[in-house]
């Protein structure tokens, strides 16, 4: 079997974020400003990788490493209401905890090591409240196979 690749992940991640059909829009790169969407409602996420991390967590380093990552997930809420900016975000969190923490990337992922690690509540700046939460799975890499090398 070929190894999957991190944006492989990333992708899934944005399709279930779609499925659950809360979000106005899921990228996976680049905040709707970028693209001049107006202020009005929308409530958005943005998938972007931020880390990978190697380890070799056995005394065998020839055996198959163990790869933690760390995806960035930027919920955004906008209403001219700073009360329902912020209930909105939140529901948002928890509704994208909910669809990733299922075993819908069972595949690839460890199942029982894929959760929100942690989330900071950006600065409000009107009409607008981010939540930019930091997902993080583990999945180990076939020590025969290697990473997916494939374009």
């Amino acid at each position: 079997m070929t190894p999957f690749r991190e944006r492989d992940v990333r992708v899934l991640i944005r399709d279930l974020l779609e499925q659950t059909g809360v979000f106005d829009e899921v990228r996976l790169s680049g905040m709707p400003e970028a693209r001049g969407s107006s202020a009005g409602r929308l409530r958005a996420a943005v998938v972007e990788p931020v880390q990978t991390v190697r380890n070799d967590p056995w005394d065998d380093l020839a055996a198959d490493p163990l790869m933690t990552c760390h995806v960035r997930v930027t919920l955004m809420s906008r209403d001219d209401n700073p009360q329902v900016r912020d209930d909105v975000a939140e529901w948002l969190l928890n509704i994208a905890a909910n669809a990733l923490l299922s075993d819908a990337l069972t595949a690839w992922v460890i199942p029982s090591r894929t959760r929100f690690r942690s989330w900071t509540w950006e600065d409000a700046v009107a009409p607008e409240r981010r939540i930019s939460a930091i997902l993080e799975y583990q999945y180990l890499v076939d020590g025969v196979s290697g990473l997916n090398t494939s374009v």
